[in-house]
C-alpha cells in the first residue's frame, strides 16, 4: 500500500475497509431507505403475529445482505494513481469508473475512523471542486501512502501553478486552530432542535388506525393491570396512556440525538484562505470545505426548541437548481448549535461584519394579518358553528372562541416575523412562526425576481415580492409597492453591473 503512488498497477484496499463499507451502507440505509420501507414497517408491526420470530429473520436476512453486499463492493474495489490522475473503479450491480486529474482536485481529506487507529489505516478523499459525484474516496489505505499521494497532487499543482485557474486554489490544507469546537453536549442539543419526530409522524399518519389499536392492544393493557394495582380503573388508563406517549417521545428524542452524534460528534471549524472547513464525525472523522465565494445565501434558524435552549442553526446555501447544484445534492455546510456569540462570529467569517440583532428589518402591511385571520380562522370557524346549530348540536360559541384565539395568535405571530432589509448590496429576509430563519444573500446574486399585486393590494399600495436565487426561492408578501419597485431596480442594476462571479 506504500507504493499506491504513481503506480500504474491496480491496488486493492485494505481488509479492514470492509468495516467500513459495512458501516456505510448501514448508516446510508438507516438515512435515505429507512423511511420508504416505513409503511411496510407499520404494516409488520399491525398485522403480522409472531412478530419476535419473523423480525428475527427479516432483521438476520437484512444484514446478511448488507454484508454480503459490503463484501462484493470492496472485492470489486480497484484503484491506481499515475504521475498526474487518479482512477477508480467500484461498484457491484452498477460499475463505475472515475479518472480525477490532479490539477481539478480542490482538496484532499484525510480522516481517521476509530476502527482503523489500531491498523493505522485512514480515509483519503480527494475534492474535485466541491462536486460530490467526481470525488474519489480511498477507505482503508496506510497513512503514510495517503500523506504521499497528498504531497504528490500538492507537488504537481505546484508545478502546474501558472496553468491553473485563479479559481482554484493551489495551497489546500494546513495545519491550524480551529475558530471555535462544539462541545457533544451541544450537539445533542441539535438532535431536540431537528424536526426528525414530525417526519415520523407524517410518514406513520396513513396507518394511525392500525398502530393505535395495536398500541392499546400491546402496551396500554397490559401498563392498565399493573397500574390498577396502585391506582383507580380511571387513573390507571390515563396513566398509561400518558406513560406509552412518553415512551415514545423519549425514543424518537433518543434516535434523533444519536443521529446528531453521529454526524456532528466532536464538531470544529476552521477557516483559512477564504475557505471555510468543518471536521465532525464518530463514526468517521469526516471533513467538508467551501469557498465563502461559492456560498449563494446564508440561513440561520432558530425554532421553538432552539428559541427555548437560545441556540442557532447557520447554514450556508449552494447552488441547488443547476448541474453545479445536482453534484451538491444532499450536502450543505450547517454550524448545527451556535449560541449568540458562536453565530456572530460564523456569520462574519462567512459574509461580512454585521450585527444580526441591530437589522432594521422591514415590517410588512397589517393587512396580512386581517386577510389570514379571515379567511383561514373567521370564516371557517363561524361556518363551522352555524352548521353544528343547524343540525342541532347547539351553539359552541366557547370552542368558537378558543378556535379564534388561537388562530389570531399563529397569524399574528406569522405576521410579525415577516420582514425585508437591504443596504443596496445586500439583503436579508425574515420568515418564521413561533422561531425565525433570517435569510441573507447578495443582490448581484439574484436569479430573478418578480413583483405581484391582487387588485385589493393595489388599492392599498401594496404589491409582494419574489425572489430566485440560485438555492431557492424567497417570498416577502405586503409590502409597499413603492419599497418592492425600489428593490428590484436596485437588484437589477446589481446584477447588469456587477462582473462578480454569482457562482
Amino acid at each position: 500500500m506504500n507504493n499506491c503512488v504513481s503506480s500504474h498497477a491496480w491496488q486493492k484496499l485494505s481488509p479492514v475497509a470492509m468495516v467500513y463499507f459495512v458501516l456505510h451502507f448501514i448508516v446510508r440505509f438507516v438515512k435515505d431507505g429507512i423511511m420508504n420501507i416505513a409503511p411496510v414497517f407499520v404494516v409488520f408491526i399491525t398485522q403480522v403475529e409472531r412478530k419476535l420470530f419473523w423480525g428475527t429473520i427479516g432483521i438476520t436476512v437484512l444484514g446478511a445482505l448488507l454484508v454480503i453486499y459490503s463484501v462484493l463492493y470492496y472485492l470489486n474495489f480497484r484503484f491506481k494513481v499515475s504521475d498526474h490522475e487518479v482512477i477508480l473503479k467500484k461498484g457491484v450491480f452498477k460499475k463505475e469508473r472515475i479518472t480525477l486529474n490532479f490539477a481539478k482536485i480542490q482538496n484532499i481529506n484525510i480522516a481517521v475512523p476509530f476502527y482503523f487507529q489500531p491498523f493505522k489505516l485512514v480515509n483519503c478523499t480527494f475534492d474535485a471542486a466541491g462536486s460530490a459525484k467526481q470525488e474519489v474516496g480511498l477507505p482503508g489505505i496506510a497513512e503514510t501512502a495517503a500523506i504521499l499521494m497528498r504531497e504528490t497532487v500538492f507537488n504537481y499543482k505546484q508545478q502546474q501553478a501558472p496553468l491553473v485557474s485563479a479559481a482554484e486554489p493551489v495551497t489546500l490544507e494546513v495545519d491550524e486552530l480551529p475558530i471555535f469546537s462544539l462541545k457533544n453536549k451541544e450537539v445533542a442539543k441539535f438532535g431536540l432542535m431537528s424536526s426528525m419526530m414530525a417526519v415520523v409522524l407524517v410518514v406513520a399518519a396513513p396507518f394511525s388506525e392500525h398502530i393505535v389499536r395495536f398500541t392499546k392492544q400491546e402496551f396500554v393493557k397490559p401498563l392498565v393491570v399493573i397500574y390498577q394495582q396502585f391506582v383507580p380503573n380511571a387513573a390507571a388508563g390515563a396513566l398509561a396512556i400518558a406513560t406509552v406517549v412518553l415512551a415514545l417521545v423519549a425514543f424518537f428524542l433518543s434516535v434523533s440525538i444519536l443521529g446528531s452524534l453521529l454526524r456532528f460528534y466532536n464538531y470544529q471549524l476552521y477557516f483559512s484562505d477564504g475557505k471555510l472547513k468543518r471536521v465532525a464525525g464518530l463514526l468517521e472523522r469526516h471533513q467538508m470545505s467551501l469557498n465563502t465565494n461559492k456560498i449563494q445565501a446564508i440561513e440561520v434558524k432558530q425554532n421553538w426548541v432552539g428559541l427555548f435552549l437560545k441556540r442557532f442553526t447557520l447554514s450556508c446555501k449552494q447552488v441547488e437548481n443547476s448541474q453545479y447544484g445536482q453534484a451538491k445534492k444532499g450536502q450543505s455546510f450547517i454550524m448545527p448549535v451556535l449560541n449568540s456569540q458562536q453565530l456572530q462570529q460564523a456569520f462574519d467569517l462567512c459574509w461580512q461584519p454585521c450585527d444580526l440583532k441591530a437589522i432594521p428589518f422591514v415590517p410588512i402591511h397589517s393587512q396580512y394579518l386581517r386577510k389570514n385571520f379571515t379567511l383561514f380562522w373567521l370564516l371557517p370557524g363561524v361556518l363551522v358553528t352555524a352548521l353544528l346549530y343547524f343540525f342541532g348540536a347547539g351553539l359552541h360559541w366557547i370552542l368558537l372562541l378558543e378556535f379564534l384565539t388561537v388562530g389570531l395568535l399563529l397569524c399574528w405571530l406569522r405576521y410579525k416575523r415577516y420582514g425585508i432589509y437591504s443596504d443596496g448590496e445586500h439583503a436579508f429576509v425574515r420568515t418564521g412562526l413561533i422561531g425565525s430563519q433570517i435569510t441573507a444573500f447578495s443582490l448581484y446574486k439574484i436569479q430573478q425576481v418578480q413583483r405581484t399585486q391582487t387588485p385589493m393590494m393595489k388599492r392599498l399600495g401594496l404589491a409582494s415580492l419574489q425572489i430566485q436565487l440560485a438555492c431557492g426561492k424567497l417570498k416577502v408578501p405586503y409590502l409597499p409597492a413603492c419599497l418592492v419597485n425600489q428593490f428590484i431596480n436596485i437588484a437589477l442594476y446589481q446584477a447588469e453591473s456587477s462582473d462578480k462571479n454569482w457562482l
